[in-house]
């Protein structure tokens, strides 16, 4: 380790997000359009893993934490996580220590897997 302060780029960039979509809905409301259609779905007739997302974040910026959790429930939990990530990071950074290696655990790639296509397809069946 060098005694080098390290960048804390999640520190950094996790409270710009809000500000990054407010921005984005009043952009879409002033130029009188809609949110943008899923090319999955619209194609094929069923979500994308993300869809709900832009609704999702949509409702976490009109403070709808509910409505919310029913377009995206992952996302919400992560919303909620976030607070954990930036003190975790401004930690990291503090300490000098570089990000960590992905894991590279077999149990932690199908943790992930399964937790993606567990919400894809709830997302599927509750018609999202």
């Amino acid at each position: 380790m060098t005694g080098r302060r390290r960048v804390p780029w999640l520190a950094l960039g996790i409270p710009l997000l809000p500000f990054a979509g407010a921005a984005a809905v009043a952009l879409l409301r002033a130029a009188h359009l809609s949110l943008p259609a899923c090319p999955m779905k619209a194609r094929l007739g069923i979500p994308c893993i993300t869809c709900g997302l832009t609704r999702c974040a949509v409702a976490l910026g009109a403070g709808d934490w509910a409505r919310a959790f029913h377009w995206h429930p992952v996302a919400v939990v992560l919303c909620l996580a976030s607070p954990l990530a930036i003190v975790w990071d401004l930690h990291r950074a503090w300490r000098g220590r570089p990000y960590p290696d992905l894991a590279d655990s077999p149990a932690a790639r199908l943790g992930v897997a399964v937790l993606l296509l567990g919400t894809w397809l709830l997302q599927i069946v509750r018609g999202i």
